[in-house]
């Protein structure tokens, strides 16, 4: 029997873009939060994981740079690759920004990639805020260093809570709205803004009600890291239902109030 070979007579089909995410092997939450925000979106997500051991400690956390240039090499390393998302906040500010840019490198040369972190200080600054409410699901030892950092990039940390936790399936199980209590609780007349602190936790499923009982604008650390990796691959078109700050992709920047 003879194998038959067929061409391919149908029209290529439109370009997807392509986002790469570098996700702590721990991690619960990051996979579905971008698929939940990019739900409608021809956006793909392509996924490594980082090695991360329980519990979410600083020591632990320092670790994590070790493996992050191995595992953005194997981020699809014969595809096209637009952006990498390091979907770790307390992470990054572990090891400084500087160390991850440079392991990212090191594994995919000239790659364009955000971090949590300072994708919250762009889009806080970038909105005119500079008094803030940080929620977080951390032991102190990695909150104080988050403040630092926030504090060192120009903002003023007004108010910080956290819900001093260990490991990542108890910060995976954070109710969003135990989420919007405590992140309420924080807000006060002199709060701009609202940052919720860690990629593990579903910060993301309480900003729009969040923004819409306290007026103020409301990140989470995979909202925030998705907006600055689709503004790095110029993607414009707005989503919806998780906040003002990607409501505003193709628009005016979002901004402290509105």
């Amino acid at each position: 029997m003879s194998i038959r070979h067929f061409p391919i007579s149908a029209p290529p089909e439109p370009v997807r873009r392509r986002l790469g995410l570098l996700v702590p092997a721990t991690d619960h939450v990051s996979e579905p939060a971008f698929q939940d925000m990019l739900a409608g979106h021809p956006v793909d997500v392509l996924v490594n994981r980082v090695a991360l051991a329980n519990p979410i400690t600083f020591e632990n956390l320092s670790r994590m740079i070790d493996d992050v240039a191995r595992a953005t090499a194997q981020l699809l390393p014969d595809g096209r690759i637009d952006a990498i998302a390091f979907s770790c906040t307390s992470g990054t500010v572990a090891v400084g920004p500087e160390r991850v840019a440079a392991a990212i490198a090191a594994g995919r040369p000239g790659a364009r990639f955000t971090t949590p972190i300072t994708a919250a200080v762009k889009a806080l600054t970038g909105a005119g805020c500079r008094r803030i409410a940080v929620l977080t699901p951390y032991l102190d030892e990695v909150n104080e260093p988050i403040r630092d950092f926030l504090q060192a990039n120009g903002l003023d940390v007004a108010a910080f809570g956290s819900f001093h936790l260990r490991t990542e399936p108890e910060i995976a199980a954070v109710p969003p709205q135990a989420i919007l209590d405590a992140a309420s609780a924080l807000d006060g007349a002199d709060i701009d803004a609202l940052f919720i602190s860690c990629t593990g936790m579903r910060g993301h499923a309480a900003l729009d009600a969040l923004e819409q009982e306290t007026g103020k604008l409301a990140l989470s650390s995979n909202q925030v890291q998705l907006w600055d990796a689709l503004n790095l691959i110029g993607y414009d078109r707005p989503i919806e239902g998780f906040g003002r700050l990607l409501r505003s992709l193709g628009r005016r920047p979002a901004r402290a109030a509105e």
